[in-house]
């Protein structure tokens, strides 16, 4: 039986999801499991390669192409939103396994099928915040306070709000699927604009990380990046109530009066929530429903 791993990317959506989901694959490989991530765009594939070092994936433009690709006697994880209910249901009859990877705490999950949630428990389901284990080793943070609004900005959202950060002495980290040039539009408004190549090592060593992603939020927890959670406009509510339960501050708009108080602050984490091994057990959760 082969595993294939569906992510929901993109440039109007971003890597959040391909972010949690690829320490997931690789425990799975180191499990001896036979794992295909299929994403549904060819530079996520890439940016998966270059780095997490994931080089079997296949691009699917649409979710129901998946069944071109994989057999009946195959299992699927399905880290998306993608669809409705019904086809999910039609997805566990019709594949040998049917995991989804979910964010909604109203959620479900039927008999033929498995859950893993970062927002809801219950029998059979298995509550997990999955960040990669790279985040928990601690670094020097000398990197001063950054900003990542996200991977994805398509509509170019953020233009408008950038100058909340005018004078705040803070960087850009600019996202994966940013246009050519957004960043030197942005830049007037920041004092430094990184690539997002340097994602990781701008996070990790960043003294103040405010993020509107929900995954990098909990990334730069991990690392000890006292990182700030800046809603976009239209974010799921859900996601208060996980930063809160965190300890993540929370900023609610785009207010430079907001934003400067905030960094003034200092804040009681709970950082121990996060489990550095979150990854492998959520690979064992898959492996043993493959049995």
């Amino acid at each position: 039986m082969k595993l294939y791993y569906y992510i929901h990317t993109g440039h109007r959506v971003g890597l959040d999801r391909l972010r949690r989901s690829a320490p997931v694959i690789n425990a799975l490989k180191a499990m001896g499991v036979d794992v295909t991530m299929l994403t549904s765009d060819f530079r996520a594939g890439e940016y998966a390669k270059e780095q997490f070092g994931i080089d079997k994936y296949v691009s699917v433009d649409v979710v129901r192409n998946i069944a071109n690709i994989a057999t009946p006697q195959d299992g699927l994880v399905f880290d998306s939103e993608e669809e409705s209910r019904r086809l999910w249901e039609d997805m566990a009859d019709y594949f040998s396994l049917f995991v989804r990877i979910s964010d909604d705490p109203d959620d479900f999950m039927t008999e033929e099928s498995g859950l893993v949630s970062s927002m809801k428990e219950g029998s059979g389901i298995l509550k997990a915040d999955i960040v990669d284990p790279r985040y928990f080793e601690k670094s020097a943070h000398d990197g001063g306070m950054v900003y990542f609004w996200g991977d994805d900005d398509y509509e170019m959202q953020l233009l408008p709000f950038a100058c909340a950060f005018e004078g705040l002495d803070a960087t850009l980290l600019e996202g994966y699927y940013f246009f050519m040039q957004y960043g030197d539009e942005l830049s007037r408004c920041f004092n430094r604009v990184e690539e997002s190549e340097t994602y990781d090592e701008t996070l990790m060593r960043a003294e103040r990380f405010i993020t509107s992603s929900p995954q990098s939020a909990l990334e730069a927890l991990a690392a000890g990046s006292n990182p700030i959670y800046l809603m976009k406009p239209g974010a799921a509510t859900a996601w208060q109530r996980k930063m809160e339960a965190l300890g993540i501050p929370m900023i609610g708009s785009f207010s430079k009066n907001e934003i400067s108080q905030k960094i003034s602050e200092a804040f009681v984490y709970n950082d121990k929530l996060l489990q550095n091994d979150a990854a492998s057990e959520v690979a064992m959760y898959i492996k043993d429903k493959l049995s």
